[in-house]
């Protein structure tokens, strides 16, 4: 294994432990999406992990707007749970047709269908679900920089050292 391959294992691992802390230090309802999105953005490279952010991010957008808008349509028509879900998800992949990175958009919707408590409303499940993403997308990121730092200042050092 090489340093970086280290960094790589650590960074994964460190985004998922410290997003799910913070999520759940601050209360938020399902810390295991802050945990999972710290997990998903980190990418070979830190240019990978910004696209990986951003289109996480835009497709949790695109996902809730759609699930909001849609399922609360569909619910004054009086349809079910599935009949939104499907609905959504259907909006969504044609979204994704012409845009393949919002994928996530596809399963953000059924999430905030299946994930919230009947009580709360789906705007609020989707500002929660979103603050958990964004939590974790941001986590993710901040520990590839640091990564990004320590293994050039760690390269720089073996370089002077073997010269």
């Amino acid at each position: 294994m090489t340093p970086r391959d280290i960094a790589f294992v650590l960074r994964c691992s460190g985004a998922a432990t410290l997003a799910y802390a913070l999520a759940a230090a601050l209360g938020l309802q399902h810390p295991v999406w802050a945990s999972i999105t710290g997990v998903i953005v980190s990418q070979d490279n830190l240019d990978q992990t910004r696209s990986a952010v951003i289109w996480r991010f835009a497709g949790t957008v695109v996902g809730i707007a759609v699930a909001v808008i849609a399922g609360s349509l569909i619910a004054v028509a009086g349809w079910g749970t599935a009949a939104q879900t499907g609905i959504s998800v259907a909006l969504c992949a044609a979204l994704v047709r012409r845009w393949p990175d919002l994928k996530v958009a596809m399963w953000t919707a059924p999430i905030l269908f299946f994930a919230r408590d009947p009580n709360v409303t789906l705007l609020s499940a989707g500002y929660w679900r979103g603050s958990e993403v964004v939590l974790g997308g941001l986590t993710g990121v901040a520990l590839h920089l640091m990564a990004e730092q320590a293994m050039t200042w760690l390269e720089q050092k073996l370089a002077a050292r073997d010269r």
